[in-house]
């Protein structure tokens, strides 16, 4: 019985495939959770709360936002008890938004309750994005290597992204489980792919930097701008209106007694921004 749980197990090991680039958070540490929940892991939901429970993300100028899902690792895959679980990557999460969890190295004990966090200021079109999540195992027989909670296990989770104006429209489960994304069929009237389209050629050099640098862009339109730093929690440390004209425009930004890190650039006009990484040494 156990030589056949062992083929049954490599099988599945040799036929699977690594994923695509993860979105993960670039922080020390991982999300700031206080709270955890049990979450029964024999639901095919997985993630609490589930997808038609998160509520639609604007598009558009929002403040920096987070969410937060709970699970409980699996306890036993494929008939194995596991000892460990990773999240190796969660990918095709709506652009601007990356994924952290509340384990430094992102790995939980078996049965052991655990968070991620989904965070970031969105720049993505309005639609839904079925999440292509990746893990491994640790078990008491085999490692089990970079499996599909998706394809291997039935696990789907969807993150729908909408106009500030729009109700959030129900969960497709039907064309969700072959499409990575569904696009709502109504646009925004003013939203970040005004800006996105206004603002081309975005630099910052240099990147990173110790005491200053230069932010250079081209702009089709005019208008006041706030140019703000936030930290990776979303809290901004300095801002300052630039006047943008149309065409190329330059302005400096200042370390002003930051620490080192990656901050988060935001040039914005209110209907809408373009963000950049920057880092300081």
């Amino acid at each position: 019985m156990i030589m056949r749980k062992s083929l049954i197990l490599l099988s599945l090991i040799f036929g699977l495939t690594i994923g695509a680039h993860a979105q993960q958070c670039l922080t020390d540490s991982g999300a700031a959770v206080t709270t955890l929940i049990n979450v029964d892991t024999n639901s095919i939901a997985f993630f609490t709360p589930s997808s038609d429970s998160l509520p639609c993300i604007p598009t558009g100028w929002v403040p920096y936002i987070q969410d937060t899902l709970y699970f409980t690792a699996f306890s036993t895959l494929n008939g194995f008890n596991v000892d460990s679980m990773t999240i190796d990557s969660i990918n095709n999460l709506p652009p601007g938004l990356c994924w952290s969890s509340n384990s430094p190295d992102n790995t939980f004990a078996g049965g052991q309750n655990g968070a991620i966090s989904i965070s970031g200021q969105i720049a993505a079109y309005p639609g839904q994005y079925k999440l292509v999540i990746w893990a491994s195992a640790t078990t008491d027989i085999v490692p089990i290597n970079n499996f599909n909670l998706e394809r291997d296990l039935g696990v789907r989770y969807y993150i729908r992204v909408a106009c500030p104006s729009q109700s959030c429209p129900d969960i497709d489960t039907i064309g969700g489980k072959d499409s990575l994304y569904i696009p709502y069929p109504s646009t925004c009237d003013v939203g970040i792919d005004q800006v996105s389209g206004a603002l081309s050629n975005v630099s910052v050099q240099p990147n990173p930097f110790s005491s200053n640098a230069i932010v250079t862009f081209n702009s089709n339109i005019e208008g006041t701008f706030t140019l703000k730093m936030m930290d990776l929690l979303g809290e901004v440390v300095s801002t300052k209106e630039i006047n943008v004209v149309h065409a190329s425009n330059q302005t400096t930004i200042e370390r002003n007694g930051l620490s080192s890190g990656m901050y988060l650039l935001s040039i914005s006009n209110g209907a809408g921004s373009v963000t950049r990484k920057v880092v300081i040494y």
